[in-house]
């Protein structure tokens, strides 16, 4: 080595390493030499902060949805597991969420939820769903289609009717066993309903989001649930695929669950969030809950 040219990749009083040249072919190192590996390190300390930056933001971002969440109570005759993905492609606050509760009839309620847009307006929306509609379940205990329906009405009133959809459902104890799960949904995707050898979205009819029509109708489901049987609500980050029709994202989703279907259920989560091979192009909540008894 004959010639070395050497200047710090600095970004303010910060030094993040150095930027050298050596061996010039036709002799020394000129002053332009150096004001060009100066500006060379310069941009390279600019992409560097930028990409510090923004994993600090991603991650205080994603550590503000989480804490919007609550914790999971303990049910006997469940297992129960929930998980939250944020978009991998910029770091935001979005709408989705998941909850649930044991009512005063002791019945579980599960509600999952996704409001229309991302920031901070619908982290704050969802914020406010979420109580309402925890409280409407609590304090009614109404069939879920009436506790839709009650919630809708409340939002119009208070904050002008924002666009969202709901799925909520009651695991109610069966009298020959098991559970009767009675469901609604506010233009959410149906519950996703995995056994050992079939796993499937129920076909029923979801109605229309919150914030549409006060008057739309909202009918109620049930399905039939045995022991071993895996209830899972999410919403639509987990099936969709730009340029894809959501149908495929739910028929390799439903394809997922039936091939863990048996697997402890923190894997089942695992596998449903892994068959996006980590491109998420929205946020994902995810609620599973699992018939033990």
């Amino acid at each position: 080595m004959t010639t070395l040219l050497g200047v710090p990749i600095r970004v303010r009083d910060t030094v993040y390493g150095n930027l050298y040249i050596a061996d010039k072919e036709a002799g020394v190192f000129t002053g332009e030499d150096e004001d060009l590996v100066t500006a060379l390190a310069s941009a390279a300390g600019v992409a560097i902060e930028n990409a510090r930056l923004y994993e600090r933001l991603r991650q205080a971002t994603e550590e503000f949805q989480r804490r919007l969440l609550p914790d999971l109570p303990t049910l006997p005759g469940l297992e129960l597991e929930a998980r939250y993905q944020p978009s991998t492609e910029v770091p935001r606050i979005g709408g989705d969420w998941y909850d649930l509760i044991r009512l005063p009839d002791q019945v579980p309620c599960l509600m999952v939820g996704d409001v229309m847009g991302h920031g901070l307006e619908a982290a704050t929306v969802m914020s406010q769903i979420s109580n309402m509609l925890r409280v409407i379940a609590f304090d009614q205990q109404e069939p879920p289609s009436r506790v839709l329906h009650r919630l809708d009405d409340a939002l119009h009133q208070l904050h002008g009717g924002p666009l969202a959809t709901v799925v909520i459902a009651r695991l109610e104890p069966a009298p020959a066993g098991g559970r009767i799960m009675r469901w609604s949904s506010a233009g959410h995707l149906p519950p996703l309903v995995a056994t050992p050898g079939r796993c499937r979205h129920l076909p029923e009819e979801v109605g229309l989001p919150l914030g549409v029509d006060l008057g739309a109708p909202r009918p109620d489901h049930e399905c039939r649930l045995s022991a071993g049987a895996t209830v899972l609500l999410h919403t639509d980050g987990l099936v969709e695929e730009r340029g894809h029709p959501i149908d495929d994202g739910m028929r390799q989703a439903a394809a997922a669950a039936a091939r863990h279907a048996v697997d402890p259920l923190p894997e089942l989560c695992e596998a449903l969030l892994a068959q996006r091979q980590d491109a998420f192009h929205d946020d994902v909540a995810l609620l599973a809950a699992r018939l033990t008894a």
